[in-house]
This record gives C-alpha cells, structure tokens and sequence, in this order.
C-alpha cells in the first residue's frame, strides 16, 4: 500500500510540473518575420479588358503565433534576378524558352510599393495594376516581385518573401484544350499524325492564338508558327441540348490568319469553323456552373523548317475543354 501511495504522489508531481511548464510556454514560438502571402511560382488568370488596365492585390503578412503588437512598414521591389534564375534552370540555354521580364511600363504600383501593417493586424495590402495596352500578348510574362525591406521585423528568406507572377491574359475562349486532331502533309494524307492538346492565348477579347498543327509551347522556334483566331461575337445561334437542357451558343463567324505571312495560313473549313460554349448549372452544387466550350478547326499552314523542302500541312480537329465556374465570383473552380 506504501509503494502505490508514494507512486500516485509522483503522478501528481508530474502532472503539477507539466502543466506549469505548459503555461509558461511563450505566446510567440516563432520569430516573427515579414513576407508575401502568395510566394513562389503563382499563375494570375487575367480577364482581357477593353479598359486596359487590371487591378491586383497583393497581400503583405506577418507570421508567427502571437498578434502582432506594432506598426510595420515593408517595401516591395522587381527581383529580376530571381526570374533570371529560374528561367536558367528550368530551361538552360534554350533562351527562346525563357518567360519575359514585365517592363517598368506594364505596371504600376498606384499607391506606392510600400504599405504599412497596422499593430493588431497580420497583413495588409499592396495594390498592383497591370497596363495591358503595353503587354506583346504572343510573349509569356513574369513579374517577380520581393520584399525588400521590413521597418521592424527582418524579411523571410526569399522562399517565402518572393514571388512570381505568371501572367497569363485569358477571354471566354483562351485556355488548355482536349483535342481530337490530326496533322498531315497535304500531298500525303493517308499518314496523320495525332494531335491530342493544344492551348489558346488571349490577343483581344475575341481573338487568341495558338501554335500550328504539332508545333508546341516547347518548341524553340514556335513563335514562327502561331495561328489567330478571330470570333465576331454579334453572329451567332443559340439553342437547348434537349437531353441535359444546357444552353449553348455557337458563334460562326471565324477569322483565321497569323502574324507570319510566309506561313501561308488557310482555312479550309468552307465557313464551317465555330466556337461553341455550353453552360448547365451544376446538379449538385447550385453556387456551380459547369460550362463546355468547343472549337472546330481546318486549315493549312507551311512548314518552313528545312528551307530546302517547304511543306504544306493540313490540321482538322475539335478542341474541348471543361471548366466549373463559381457563379458568384465567376471565377474557374481550381
């Protein structure tokens, strides 16, 4: 009987010192540093708009695990060399790969770079717009922003205090597709080559481009071999899939071209081309909107890769793709 007294007596020892260790734990487990909410490689969807000019914000915190009990005033910077690093490894020497630098005059801070978050609060937020009017559409931009310095609190390493921007300008047609396709050479049809994806790049609010026939986003020389399409958004029809009741509209009036004319681009579809987008709401969440956009393509384009044996090609393909889009903010559920 002893032995278990004097054993419980050391429980409650142990439980008594534990819990007084566990209160004189500090609020704050961390040092507190200043960062960038959104860090890293981040893509920004941006809607085209005829206005020119988008506003982004971009928020600025403070972590840790206790309030933050004072003003602190952080200023943002370009990292230019972060983008030159990245695009090095990821690419190497294949230059003609590497994402673009966004110029001084495709973007402004309107209220300065600097912005100051409140004692009490963990972020505060830095508005960025984005002057489109300046952007080349056919290039792939990053805008790498940083923290460069903190009032008070020292700046997180730059895994955490950098950020790149991706930009990728959208409209109601642009995007990554499903395709069922086929290239060939026009002089010899009866061997095709499969073509199973392809993605469309926003130049307007009614015109994207993508890259010819197999041609690829990493193709050294793909910037040769772009494609436009063209959609007059007043003709069109509009009717109901009888056996789900989604809405679709089906434009039909397409204007293929290119920026290279030696490309000799053709549409061969006889006014056949279209851009189709299908929306149903969604069955089981209502806040849910799922829309089906197709394309039907045919044309022709040179391939100019050996200048010693110029050869026409044909593609024919439907493109498809299918998003969710939350009704409420009209964004794409990721």
């Amino acid at each position: 009987m002893k032995n278990v007294v004097i054993y419980a007596i050391l429980i409650l020892c142990s439980l008594l010192s534990f819990s007084s260790c566990t209160n004189d734990l500090a609020d704050e487990q961390f040092q507190k540093m200043v960062l960038l909410t959104d860090n890293g490689l981040v893509d920004y969807d941006i809607d085209y708009t005829d206005e020119g000019t988008v506003l982004l914000n971009l928020p600025v915190s403070i972590n840790g695990t206790s309030k933050n009990s004072q003003d602190v005033t952080a200023s943002l910077a370009l990292a230019s060399d972060t983008l030159s690093k990245y695009n090095f490894e990821r690419y190497r020497n294949r230059t003609a790969l590497y994402y673009q630098l966004a110029d001084e005059n495709m973007y402004s801070f309107p209220n300065g770079p600097s912005v100051t978050i409140k004692a009490g609060e963990d972020y505060a937020i830095v508005p960025l717009q984005l002057n489109l009017n300046n952007f080349d559409f056919y290039k792939n931009y990053i805008l790498p922003i940083k923290v460069a310095s903190s009032s008070s609190y020292p700046v997180a390493s730059s895994k955490y205090s950098t950020l790149l921007m991706r930009l990728n300008i959208s409209n109601f047609f642009s995007g990554t597709y499903s395709v069922s396709g086929n290239v060939w050479e026009d002089s010899n049809s009866g061997q095709k080559l499969s073509i199973s994806s392809a993605s469309l790049y926003a130049l307007s609010s009614n015109t994207c481009y993508l890259y010819t026939g197999s041609v690829t986003e990493s193709d050294e020389d793909r910037s040769g071999y772009t494609l436009t399409v063209s959609v007059d958004k007043n003709i069109f029809t509009d009717s109901e899939e009888a056996s789900t009741g989604a809405q679709i509209r089906k434009y039909t009036k397409l204007t293929i071209g290119s920026k290279d004319t030696d490309k000799k681009v053709t549409d061969l579809s006889n006014n056949g081309s279209y851009v189709s987008v299908s929306k149903l709401e969604d069955t089981v969440n209502k806040n849910l909107e799922n829309v089906i956009t197709k394309i039907y393509l045919k044309y022709s384009y040179m391939n100019l890769r050996d200048a010693s044996y110029p050869v026409k090609m044909v593609f024919e393909g439907t493109f498809t793709k299918s998003v969710s889009i939350d009704k409420r903010t009209g964004k794409p559920q990721k």
